[in-house]
């Protein structure tokens, strides 16, 4: 008779946005023969989080990543993320691990389908140097909950036949090899469907007035600024022309710095970049005349706000900065 032990695996991930993965990744531990352990386990207790968290880790045998589009809450001292200090953690003892990290194309469909909790909005710089130095290891992209499963089944089964990691071993139960084997194949099978399936909606991507997110950006990036428009910000477009990267100032810096105003709908003046953005369906206006005014109402749309939001994940190494450009108030 073959005996299996059954190893204890540490779950890390943010939260409320990987509901579904941390799910899929429970099944697939579960369904090893292994056991689950994750933060949602835990009883409430004296001890303070990491110090739970580090005691959880140190009686488990293996650490498991799920890093998807968010760095996650922030531990207070370390200004780290909780996910972040448990990798580190990891590392620190030694731990077995493994991890899966989001496909950044799938994290678009992410975000179009579960919205901006999905992606990281006030600590992106700190989630791109977490994702480097996880990705310097040995790491498996995901872009469905069945990756997920496939990879711990596969990883798993690798780390049962080490001897350094004990485990629980039952005196009573056998290993029903076949059942695993059966659900990896079916994985396989499914993921297989799963790529042709991704493949097909990628060559439907979501257009702009029928052009394709990079020639949307194109359009914007080259179209000048008549002066007018240009001198009314000129300070905040300069600047966000810089941390674009782009030599000077045009209609996407100007779009960019107007967002934040564009969605709440609020009153402008007669601009010039207003009818260019109208031109490529990006924005909608109403004209309010009186006797001695002409003002428009501009609200973006959802092809607008759409092209904002994808953005924001294109800029995500300087999105914070970037921010801090946005006009707030009333022009």
């Amino acid at each position: 008779m073959t005996q299996k032990k059954k190893l204890q695996v540490f779950v890390s991930s943010t939260y409320t946005d990987l509901q579904e993965e941390r799910q899929a990744a429970v099944q697939a531990i579960l369904t090893a023969g292994h056991i689950p352990a994750g933060m949602e386990l835990f009883a409430a207790g004296d001890e303070t989080q990491m110090n739970v968290i580090k005691r959880w880790i140190d009686e488990s045998d293996v650490y498991m990543l799920i890093l998807g589009g968010r760095y996650g809450s922030i531990e207070p001292k370390s200004q780290k993320s909780y996910i972040h200090l448990e990798y580190e953690y990891a590392l620190e003892k030694n731990k077995p691990l493994f991890a899966v990290v989001i496909d950044e194309g799938h994290l678009d469909e992410k975000v179009k389908r579960d919205g901006l909790k999905a992606v990281e909005n006030d600590h992106s710089e700190k989630l791109k140097e977490f994702r480097e130095l996880v990705c310097n290891r040995m790491v498996r992209f995901w872009k469905d909950p069945k990756d997920i499963k496939l990879a711990i089944l596969e990883t798993m089964a690798d780390f049962s036949k080490r001897e350094d990691l004990i485990g629980w071993i039952p005196g009573n139960e056998e290993i029903n090899s076949g059942v695993v084997a059966e659900e990896i194949a079916q994985l396989v099978k499914e993921n297989k469907v799963l790529r042709e399936q991704i493949q097909s909606h990628q060559s439907s991507t979501i257009t702009f007035s029928g052009l394709s997110f990079d020639e949307m950006y194109g359009v914007l990036a080259k179209t000048q600024l008549v002066p007018a428009d240009r001198d009314k910000y000129r300070t905040k477009i300069e600047e966000v022309a810089t941390l674009f990267g782009d030599p000077e100032p045009t209609l996407l810096h100007m779009f960019w710095v107007n967002s934040k105003l564009l969605q709440q709908g609020k009153i402008y003046q007669n601009y010039n970049f207003i009818d260019n953005l109208e031109e490529l369906g990006l924005v909608d206006k109403k004209v309010h005349s009186g006797q001695s005014y002409i003002r428009l109402s501009v609200k973006l749309t959802e092809y607008g706000r759409q092209f904002i939001l994808r953005l924001r994940i294109k800029k995500a190494d300087i999105i914070e900065k970037a921010d801090n450009y946005l006009l707030s108030e009333k022009p």
